[in-house]
């Protein structure tokens, strides 16, 4: 099997048909492409791993707009991390023109994975909200983010290999495929009871995550391709995208 990265890649192309990057905004929170086809797609902004940055992030900056999505998608496999969002953004962007079975009448993550007291949850990726509500229903809510390791509540990522394998659900950030994560987590939650891979960044392609054990995808379809853009770009993030956004649930098991 490929990895991840390949097969997001190799999807992209196999489903391109013409479609031109119309704008790229890279934003402190996040990257937003948009498509010459009205739609559009985001992916986290990594900060973290921009410290060392020169102050050009992306050598092809001014040529990307007006390229082909097809030579943009690609990027989703460059070390560097400001083109590895622009590269899944495209794809996501590319992705919302597809057709998939979704279920958007519920977003209670605690209800569609049914945690219990009795379970132990790992969360990979912080995101502050959902942990505030799992944390009340389940036995445990362990959090661990590259990012913000020296913040409290927040486990240092050094202890996952002994603390995942032991979570009955499993939430994994799209994150976790900006910094080329998710096949060495995906291989220490295998025997979790349930798996879901979440947030704005998340391509919701079921065919891709299903036959790798993923049980729920979480992610989002957005609905207004110029507001997206001017969010980002005044360093908006997953709070500001209530409005202009649906919440989409897809369940693979």
């Amino acid at each position: 099997m490929n990895t991840i990265i390949e097969e997001l890649i190799e999807y992209g192309l196999s489903h391109f048909k013409g479609e031109r990057v119309e704008d790229v905004r890279v934003g402190l929170g996040y990257t937003a492409v948009k498509l010459d086809t009205a739609q559009a797609g985001v992916a986290c902004m990594l900060r973290h791993r921009l410290d060392n940055a020169a102050c050009c992030l992306m050598a092809n900056a001014g040529s990307i707009a007006g390229s082909p999505a097809d030579r943009v998608i690609p990027l989703l496999r460059s070390p560097n991390i400001a083109e590895t969002s622009v590269g899944l953004a495209a794809l996501n962007a590319l992705i919302q023109q597809d057709g998939y079975e979704e279920d958007s009448s519920n977003d209670d993550l605690v209800q569609l994975l049914d945690i219990t007291s009795n379970d132990r949850v790992g969360m990979v990726g912080d995101i502050t909200p959902i942990f505030n509500r799992i944390q009340k229903h389940a036995k445990e809510c362990i959090v661990f983010d590259e990012g913000k390791s020296d913040w409290e509540g927040i486990a240092d990522t050094s202890l996952e290999k002994d603390m995942l394998p032991r979570c009955d659900v499993a939430l994994l950030s799209a994150t976790t495929l900006l910094n080329n994560t998710f096949e060495s987590v995906l291989s220490m939650v295998a025997g979790a009871r349930e798996i879901c891979v979440i947030g704005p960044s998340a391509p919701l392609l079921p065919d891709v995550f299903k036959k790798r054990g993923v049980t729920l995808l979480s992610g989002r379809r957005f609905l207004d391709a110029d507001r997206l853009l001017r969010i980002v770009s005044e360093a908006g993030g997953t709070k500001c995208f209530g409005p202009i956004s649906l919440k989409v649930n897809i369940r693979l098991k």
